[in-house]
């Protein structure tokens, strides 16, 4: 998987630049959002966003679903999630994000 760089950077040391000039605003922007529980473990837009123009936190909209899933799936999910060190409900969001990001770039059969 390719390193991801922070938007309008070109190098690296640009990058590291920008963390260390801002490493106190990016201090307090995660306390905040560490008490107000918005900081998660995940892939992209699972976790929090913030916002550049007003230093604010904002969590991804989201909605409750109940689904039924074979018991031996749960089981596998928690036990591949616990060697990961995350939370199994966490887990299948990943992998349900990652199957509907694969399957949105498949070319679309007519």
């Amino acid at each position: 998987m390719p390193k991801k760089k922070l938007a309008g950077m070109k190098t690296e040391a640009e990058e590291a630049r920008w963390f260390e000039d801002n490493q106190d605003r990016l201090l307090k922007l995660f306390e905040k959002a560490g008490k107000e529980g918005a900081l998660r473990v995940g892939g992209k837009s699972v976790g929090i966003t913030l916002s550049t123009k007003t230093e604010t936190v904002q969590r991804p909209p989201s909605q409750k679903v109940m689904l039924r899933i074979p018991t031996g799936d749960v089981d596998r999910a928690r036990r591949l999630a616990a060697d990961k060190g995350i939370g199994y409900q966490t887990y299948i969001k990943m992998l349900l994000r990652a199957g509907l990001d694969r399957d949105e770039k498949l070319p679309r059969r007519a």
